[in-house]
C-alpha cells in the first residue's frame, strides 16, 4: 500500500487507531493477503491489492 493511502485511512484518527490500522495493513502485506478488510470500531475498510474499495463507519475516529 502506498504511504499516501496509508495516510488517508488514518487521517482523524486516535493514535490507538492509527497504529492498529496500520498495523493491521503491515499484517496482510507481510501474507501477500491481495483482498482483505481492516477494521477499528470507529471504521472499516476493503483492501484490494493496496486501494481502498469500499468504507464504512461512525466517522468518529478522534474519542
Amino acid at each position: 500500500m502506498a504511504e499516501e493511502t496509508k495516510e488517508w485511512i488514518t487521517c482523524d484518527q486516535s493514535p490507538e487507531n492509527r497504529e492498529s490500522l496500520l498495523r493491521q495493513v503491515a499484517e496482510a502485506e507481510s501474507k501477500r493477503l491481495g483482498v482483505y478488510t481492516i477494521s477499528v470500531p470507529s471504521v472499516w475498510y476493503n483492501i484490494e491489492y493496496g486501494i481502498p474499495s469500499g468504507s464504512g463507519g461512525s466517522g468518529k475516529g478522534t474519542a
